[in-house]
């Protein structure tokens, strides 16, 4: 008898067969499974592993062995006349075609059926297939920081302005990818190479110009390279006074338009040329005097700085702008920003209350509207005011306007990631992330939250990865994304008060970062230090100490100076459930939820949903 006939009748290429297809079935499930329940990133590469290995020992065990009416048996101890290897057969036949329909049904519905919304997703094959995406995008195009050729080294901001204003009006092209400012500047005043830089941003365009101002005289050139073959498509240059900055800003996005039209064939199928489509692009809000203009790009450069008192000079300085042109639109929505910032708690870089936050902030919000209705800017001020007061569901519809007016518009990306996170929508979210890193590949802000994400699924490896990849770009940055991988998600406590010191050091006067320094010192034990370190923290210093009578004052004298806002109430609620009076707490649970829509309270701290498990 042969040896195939053999390994038919002993049906072991049925056991393989079914073997596989089973194991297959499994690999599907552990990769569902696995980031709902944040199992560790090798846990699937384990379970395959494991499959792998015992994939022979079944064949051998199938050829060896002999399932009987008795039992199980070996082979060579059942008669030929005795042997129900043909029975067997039929029901290894019959299993198979069952896990065949169930692995052609689980494929229909991964195909067809759309994706659950609140479901945990792990980034990583998303990512991957995005990036694939993202490299062959040519309809793509970076706007890179325009050379200060003036003697003045103060006019930075000027140009920077200028190559701004130009990769907003070019973010609103159809169909055209533009790189965002914070990953684009990340180049400025280096002699690097136009592939290489195009590759890091993952586009194949590049605008790159001068700007070159004496008095009111402005001379301004930009050229337009194909990233990939090094070629310039389209140069040109522009003398002018300075009161026409505004024109010649809409004369050079409109000549640049011109070129990547014919280019790239954008908006093809339009009946206008390609001059008129681009001369029909919504114009940049213009002042009416060049200082304020100058004040206002000022202003903006100061916000991007992401410090204190970066942020209160940016007050000071837009308000400046202001005095010159009352009447200009985005100088308002950029003040009520940089107001916003200034509010007290985690995350912002002020010391003040909501209620001042609104006074200040939100005259200036409605007065940019009512100059310029479809300003994004002013759209992603009232995306922040409401992210400052835990109103996530608005924050999400504001941050959604802003970005169908301009779709490189980062800060609005980032502010929907944290409103989808601290909503527990933890998918959308996710996908959020990812446009925000293929938009914005090397934006600071987003590669600690990318890193910290990662975090969360439990991929630390990979997380940390990221955040030694920032130190190139920001070392307090890199620091702080060690060190709350450290606290939340390795719980090295004292690794991250290692890592907070080196922030400190560099940043002393940072709220944020010794705000959660004190509460890493509170949880080993060091009140003293941690009240030292954070006096605002004291109330939860109390809370960890159980000076429960402590906490509980402190938080309703907060609450008392803080009467509308959502976080300290939150803060209060807490306290009041660990301190064991849980009427208290839960009038203030519910409120916060009627605030968040019914959704879940998430504690933005940590990005945990203990609250809404404390009010259950």
């Amino acid at each position: 008898m042969s040896l195939l006939r053999e390994l038919k009748r002993r049906n072991v290429f049925r056991v393989g067969i079914a073997y596989v297809v089973i194991s297959w079935l499994v690999l599907q499930v552990v990769d569902v499974i696995a980031p709902i329940l944040e199992l560790p990133h090798w846990a699937p590469k384990l379970v395959l592993l494991i499959i792998a290995v015992g994939f022979l020992p079944a064949l051998v065990f199938a050829w060896a062995f002999e399932l009987t009416p008795e039992g199980l048996k070996k082979e060579s101890d059942v008669a030929r006349s005795d042997s129900v290897t043909g029975k067997t057969a039929k029901k290894l036949d019959v299993l198979i075609i069952v896990l065949l329909i169930a692995a052609i049904a689980l494929v229909v519905l991964d195909r067809f059926l759309p994706e659950g919304r609140n479901q945990p997703v792990s980034p990583s094959s998303q990512a991957t297939a995005e990036d694939e995406e993202l490299a062959a995008d040519e309809t793509s195009i970076a706007v890179l920081p325009f050379v200060n050729m003036s003697s003045d080294p103060e006019q930075d901001f000027f140009s920077d302005g200028i190559s701004e204003e130009l990769l907003n009006v070019l973010a609103q092209f159809p169909g055209l990818r533009v790189a965002a400012r914070t990953s684009a500047f990340q180049f400025k005043g280096q002699n690097r190479d136009i592939a290489d830089i195009a590759r890091q941003l993952r586009v194949g365009h590049v605008l790159e110009g001068s700007v070159r101002k004496s008095g009111k005289q402005l001379r301004i050139t930009a050229q337009l390279i194909n990233a990939e073959s090094g070629y310039r498509l389209w140069s040109n240059s522009w003398d002018r006074e300075f009161d026409d900055i505004f024109a010649i800003q809409d004369e050079i996005s409109a000549a640049i338009g011109e070129a990547l039209e014919i280019e790239l064939e954008l908006s093809a199928n339009d009946e206008m040329s390609p001059g008129q489509r681009a001369s029909e692009l919504p114009s940049i809000p213009a002042a009416v005097s060049a200082q304020a203009y100058e004040y206002y790009l000022k202003g903006r450069q100061l916000i991007n700085s992401r410090s204190r008192n970066g942020i209160e000079q940016a007050v000071t300085v837009l308000e400046r702008a202001l005095e010159f042109d009352p009447g200009y639109a985005p100088a308002h929505a950029q003040l009520a920003i940089a107001i916003t910032l200034l509010k007290e708690g985690s995350g912002s870089y002020g010391d003040l209350s909501l209620d001042e936050v609104r006074e200040r902030a939100t005259p200036h919000v409605e007065r940019a509207f009512e100059l310029f209705p479809g300003l994004a800017e002013a759209y992603g001020a009232n995306a922040l005011l409401a992210v400052t007061n835990y109103d996530y569901p608005a924050a999400i519809e504001y941050c959604r306007e802003a970005l169908s007016r301009n779709p490189s518009y980062v800060d609005a990306i980032n502010w929907l990631y944290l409103s989808l996170i601290n909503s527990g929508e933890w998918r959308e979210a996710g996908k959020t992330m990812q446009h925000m890193m293929s938009v914005d590949p090397l934006s600071i802000v987003g590669r600690i939250n990318y890193s910290y994400m990662l975090g969360r699924y439990g991929r630390i490896e990979e997380a940390r990865e990221v955040a030694n990849e920032l130190a190139s770009q920001s070392v307090s940055g890199s620091y702080s994304a060690h060190a709350l991988l450290s606290s939340d998600y390795s719980g090295e406590i004292a690794d991250s008060i290692a890592w907070y010191f080196k922030i400190l050091a560099l940043d002393p006067d940072n709220y944020f970062n010794r705000q959660r320094l004190a509460v890493n010192f509170a949880v080993v034990g060091e009140y003293v230090e941690a009240r030292r370190i954070s006096p605002g923290s004291g109330w939860w210093v109390d809370a960890l100490q159980q000076k429960w009578g402590d906490a509980i004052l402190h938080a309703r004298q907060r609450q008392a100076s803080n009467p509308n806002d959502n976080l300290i109430k939150l803060q209060l609620a807490n306290v009041l459930h660990m301190s064991g009076d849980l009427a208290a707490a839960q009038l203030l649970y519910e409120e916060l939820m009627a605030a968040v829509g019914g959704g879940a309270i998430v504690d933005t701290s940590n990005t945990s949903v203990m609250p809404t498990a404390r009010m259950a």
